[in-house]
């Protein structure tokens, strides 16, 4: 069984301001704003490492909120010898850069940098009554290692169509501008939040699908095979 932690992001913005145009040779000068370069798009991901917790028991590990539905049915009942609590969150970031022309009052804005960084922090728990090295141990701790390795793949899934998202919304995003002075902020963060939002637009979907993937394991024949591999011990009782 599963128990999940999903966070909504945390966005950091990283603003950056480039050198300001010189008032006296430009003020005579095309006020329309430079090409836009292309902006850096870093996306990556790290998890932590595996923590175990054996500290509490299965009628303790029953009482969390889990998002897996008991595939015997609502009439029977379940020990829980285990779980994987496993958090991911991910803070994205967007760097702007400008120029502005003081004679003309005026700013031009562009991304310059988005880099998005998800992070996997996943905890097995196991049932205090099953001892370490016991079949029933070895059993489950496979069971939860497969939902940490179905973690893994849903963000290395995710890794390219979020950096398209981001890719996709820096162009559709251009150079900004020239806007009044007075309204840099503004726009801004109108820009860096746009991008996060096409950025967590593709995180949801990811998260939903790992709801999905993650409900799956939790099968009856899943659940029948790891009652076979220690039948002293079996998973469901009337």
């Amino acid at each position: 069984m599963t128990g999940y932690e999903l966070l909504l992001a945390s966005h950091l913005l990283l603003q950056q301001v480039s050198a300001t145009g010189n008032a006296t040779s430009q003020a005579n000068q095309a006020t329309l704003c430079p090409e836009q370069k292309s902006a850096r798009v870093d996306v990556r991901w790290h998890s932590e490492p595996i923590k175990y917790d054996h500290n509490q028991s299965q009628d303790e590990l029953g009482g969390h909120h889990i998002d897996t539905k008991n595939p015997y049915g609502t009439h029977v009942a379940t020990d829980v010898g285990g779980l994987m609590t496993g958090k991911i969150t991910y803070q994205s970031g967007t760097e702007i850069s400008t120029i502005r022309y003081p004679a003309q009052k005026i700013t031009c804005l562009w991304i310059n940098r988005v880099e998005v960084n998800v992070v996997m922090d996943p905890t097995i728990q196991i049932a205090s009554e099953h001892e370490k090295g016991s079949c029933k141990y070895i059993a489950i701790l496979e069971h939860e290692s497969k939902h940490v390795a179905i973690d893994r793949a849903i963000i290395e899934r995710y890794l390219q169509p979020v950096r398209n998202a981001a890719a996709d919304a820096v162009q559709k995003v251009g150079m900004v501008g020239p806007k009044p002075d007075r309204t840099t902020d503004e726009y801004k963060e109108k820009m860096s939040g746009y991008i996060e939002g096409e950025i967590k637009k593709v995180m949801d979907r990811m998260y939903a699908e790992r709801v999905k993937r993650q409900q799956a394991l939790d099968s009856r024949e899943e659940y029948d095979r790891i009652a076979a591999q220690c039948p002293d011990n079996a998973g469901a009782r009337q």
